[in-house]
């Protein structure tokens, strides 16, 4: 299971995003992004953006 906590990008938000893989974290991440900090979800989808994303990956212990 990975984690992605909102935290790491600057948010002041307790929202950890979850996924069996990295690409379903940051999945879950982006639509998160979008909906509560209203990100721009073209900019977010762009392959480079969701690496950046993927790098905050964590494995859930």
């Amino acid at each position: 299971m990975k984690v992605i906590a909102c935290r790491d990008f600057g948010y002041d938000c307790n929202a950890v995003m979850k996924g069996r893989h990295v690409d379903e974290a940051v999945d879950a991440c982006i639509k998160h992004k979008v909906s509560m900090h209203h990100e721009d979800l073209k900019e977010l989808q762009k392959p480079e953006k969701r690496a950046e994303i993927a790098e905050k990956a964590k494995e859930l212990e």
